[in-house]
């Protein structure tokens, strides 16, 4: 056969499937919507994996883009992402060989005046050598330069485009403008292009880091560092450059030497990819993997329609082969209908992914990294694809070695192979359920670690409640940091008194607020060894009221007073589990003193323990201190406060309009100029620490219903198989006087026995599955016994239900009219 022959036979199998399809619309419907279910999920995913997981970085060369961190150990305590210091950025900067650019960035905000209201912005300061590392040229404009991190040089800022276009209605002159942020000029160089990205954040602008030419005060760990490894250069030959860089560094300096020796300071380089991605990478697997069944459940449904289709129509192989036509002829013709099938299933698929990654990119959870990114690809489309074709190949071989081999095609006249038809059709039934079960247990698995998270008490209540509001007081509007606390403490003074509002408080950060976590190193009076690096602790810092604001229980002693910050005592408060820790019963914490480095603070209470970091995770040890002012920095230098503080405002008109204008007016009622961050409840944060499992219980739950449906259809297809198939025998039985429900139980039992031994199929492959998604679990383990038994009841009752159709109407079949026919 030479090839124009095998293509002009293909084109006429094609204009043959096409036919038969639009004949036998019930079958192609129920076959194509099947599919377009099983390709659209999947292709939906993997578009979001692809996005996040496979696709580069939008820099250029990202491959050899990496973070710099640090591994170090305080009490026992692995710390695998721990951040530079100005002086080891600077030993770097001199002394790296491994780089071929190099920086640090700090996260912030910034207040914006002078046009319109004040706003708060988002910003990223870095040096000189991050946005070269990065890659990515200025739209307009230029990267920052030496100069314009030196001290005392004109302030610079870069605009990102979206707010150059906000603010300045992309004016292409917009070069050398100034804006005040913070109150102070910063002239502007540059403007990035429309998709730029800072690693995971959008800024509105990116400032200079300044750092002064000699070390001031200790070193603050505390500068993400970002780098561009030289052609050739591994991470490991760079954690050995950096380990000499380091080295260098701490023999030049005693002091500096022995602490890194005591905290065990390694680097600890990775692919910055690691960064923007995160671990969400374990939850898009799991996903992949439970839609990736019902994609086998779909094919599976659809090979039990072919089945049928290919037994209905073995007289007109029969005969067609005994005028001459090949087996490999109608196989090739078989083949050919699947993949028209799985083609259009596929197409229909990509439309239902476009949709549901719309909905998704529109409604998906902030912590979804990439998200901007995802869309449908060539990538995606090759997947999509082979998914079609993959999944009409499938099928298509389970109809073909079923009714075009050689040897069934001759003795299809005359005979009869309905008990080897039920067979297969059984088997991928069975092969349903056990698919069914095991995506069951994912959904059930996921809502009962759902459940668990919220039985968790977070150590506040009521958060939808709590109106939250952070403000930021710049040293360029506010000098004096003793005028800094006075204007807190006179803003916390209005809110009280708004009507409705029951408790306020500020603190540095509130619960599950992870931008604005810290820690320090506690020493504990008598329980620290002399020499020894105390354990890292959580530090806040609280105002009076943000306790009860939060509604934080107080397990003994006292919440601080404002005569503690005006009388400047040396108090401090501690949580539950750290009291527990070191003195076995809250109580007993009470007079003891705590201190980081400076003078040593009483504690006059114990705070219940607050999950900071999310329910998902254990409660933090956590010091609380009261609202000062920190001596200077440095010798000669201005005292030191905490100017950026969220406020916490307790009233059932939480989150009204009506509420926030109230709040907006009596922050503003001290000046004007202070915009407004950060405005939401307590509750959208709570919910976002959930959002990941929330996504995923979403998806596996929706995969879950959709594997019980195909379930359900697949036995019920085979039961009405078999009632047609025993048509005859039925109706005699019942000329013979047997009993309507007996009849009905006989097909109801076969259901439950093709369910019974889909399920002992599941169990075993659900216990070999479910620890791939125990990263996603709280509270429970992969093999909860309550979710099986409540996943098999499911089931088997489904079964039962798709068992009784075709059972009823085996039992009401006439007999009379059997027999006549016969």
């Amino acid at each position: 056969m030479n090839t124009l022959t095998l293509v002009e036979g293909v084109l006429r199998d094609v204009r043959h499937a096409v036919r038969m399809i639009r004949t036998k619309r019930g079958f192609s419907l129920a076959a194509v919507l099947s599919l377009a279910l099983g390709i659209g999920a999947n292709t939906a995913i993997f578009s979001v994996l692809n996005a996040v997981l496979i696709r580069p970085l939008p820099y250029p060369g990202s491959d050899r883009l990496v973070g710099v961190f640090n591994r170090l150990v305080i009490h026992g305590q692995v710390f695998e992402d721990a951040d530079l210091s100005a002086g080891m950025y600077a030993a770097c900067t001199e002394s790296a060989r491994a780089f071929e650019s190099f920086g640090v960035w700090t996260s912030g905000a910034s207040t914006v005046t002078g046009k319109g209201d004040p706003e708060q912005l988002v910003t990223v300061t870095s040096t000189e050598g991050v946005l070269p590392a990065l890659g990515v040229p200025a739209y307009i404009g230029r990267w920052f330069s030496n100069e314009d991190e030196t001290p005392g040089s004109p302030a610079a800022v870069i605009l990102s485009y979206g707010y150059w276009q906000r603010r300045f209605g992309g004016d292409p002159d917009v070069l050398g403008r100034t804006i005040a942020i913070d109150f102070v000029a910063h002239q502007v160089i540059g403007v990035m292009p429309r998709d730029f990205r800072f690693v995971n954040l959008s800024p509105d602008m990116l400032l200079p880091r300044r750092f002064p030419k000699s070390r001031l005060g200790p070193e603050e760990f505390s500068y993400t560092g970002i780098a561009r490894l030289k052609p050739g250069i591994t991470i490991a030959l760079a954690n050995q450059d950096l380990a000499r860089v380091w080295k260098t560094w701490g023999d030049t300096d005693g002091a500096m030497g022995k602490m890194l020796e005591g905290l065990k300071v390694k680097p600890n380089l990775r692919p910055l990819k690691k960064d923007v991605v995160g671990d969400v990478g374990s939850v898009l697997s799991v996903l992949m993997g439970a839609l990736g069944l019902v994609l086998l459940l779909a094919c599976a449904n659809v090979a039990n329609l072919v089945l049928v289709r290919a037994q209905s129509r073995r007289q007109e192989f029969a005969i067609r082969a005994a005028l001459g036509a090949g087996w490999g002829r109608i196989a090739r013709e078989l083949l050919v209908e699947s993949l028209t099938l799985g083609i259009l299933g596929g197409a229909l698929g990509v439309v239902l992914a476009y949709v549901g990654l719309r909905v998704l990119v529109a409604q998906g959870p902030d912590s979804l990294p990439r998200l901007a990114e995802i869309s449908i690809d060539a990538t995606t489309l090759a997947f999509a694809v082979a998914c079609s074709l993959g999944s009409g190949i499938l099928f298509g071989l389970a109809a073909v070695l079923r009714s075009a081999i050689p040897g069934r095609i001759q003795s299809a006249r005359g005979a009869t192979q309905g008990a080897q038809q039920l067979r297969a059709q059984n088997a991928l039934v069975v092969a349903q359920v056990a698919l069914a079960f095991v995506l069951l247990v994912a959904s059930g698995l996921m809502i009962r670690s759902f459940v668990a998270l919220r039985a968790v008490t977070p150590g506040f209540t009521h958060p939808e409640w709590i109106q939250t509001v952070r403000i930021s007081i710049p040293e360029a509007l506010v000098p004096d940091a003793e005028q800094v606390i006075r204007m807190q403490s006179e803003t916390l003074r209005r809110l009280s008194a708004i009507p409705g509002v029951s408790a306020a408080g500020f603190a540095s950060g509130l619960p599950m607020e992870s931008e604005y976590r810290n820690g320090n190193v506690i020493e504990v009076e008598g329980k620290t060894t002399d020499g020894q690096v105390p354990p890292n602790r959580a530090v806040k810092t609280i105002s009076p009221g943000l306790l009860r604001a939060q509604g934080t229980r107080l397990i003994a002693g006292r919440d601080f007073t404002w005569e503690d910050v005006l009388g400047q005592r040396r108090v401090a408060l501690v949580s539950e589990n750290m009291a527990r820790e070191y003195w076995g019963e809250p109580a007993n914490a009470l007079g003891k003193r705590i201190r980081t480095g400076g003078p040593w603070l009483e504690i006059v209470g114990v705070a219940e323990n607050v999950h900071a970091d999310g329910v998902n995770r254990p409660a933090p040890a956590t010091v609380y201190y009261r609202v000062e002012v920190f001596p200077p920095a440095r010798p000669g230098g201005p005292a030191v406060v905490r100017r950026g503080m969220t406020f916490a405002i307790r009233s059932e008109r939480a989150g009204t309009e009506a509420f926030l204008c109230e709040v907006a007016a009596a922050i503003h009622a001290g000046n004007p100029s202070l915009p407004l961050a950060k405005v939401r409840t307590l509750n959208d944060v709570y919910r976002r620490s959930m959002a990941r499992t929330s996504f995923a219980l979403v998806l596996l739950g929706i995969a879950g219903a959709v594997a019980l449906t195909l379930a359900i259809v697949g036995v019920y297809g085979v039961l009405a198989y078999a009632v047609g198939q025993r048509r005859r025998e039925v109706g005699i039985r019942l000329a013979l006087g047997a009993e309507p429900g007996a009849l009905k139980w006989l097909f109801v039992r076969k259901g439950l026995g093709l369910n019974c031994a889909g399920g002992i199929m599941g169990v075993a492959l659900a216990g070999g599955l479910s620890r791939w998604i125990s990263s996603l679990l709280f509270g429970i383990t992969p093999l909860d016994p309550f979710t099986y038994i409540a996943s098999g009841a499911l089931l088997a009752a489904a079964a039962m239900t798709a068992s009784y159709v075709p059972a009823r109407q085996a039992a009401s079949v006439d007999p009379m009219e059997t027999l006549r026919t016969e």
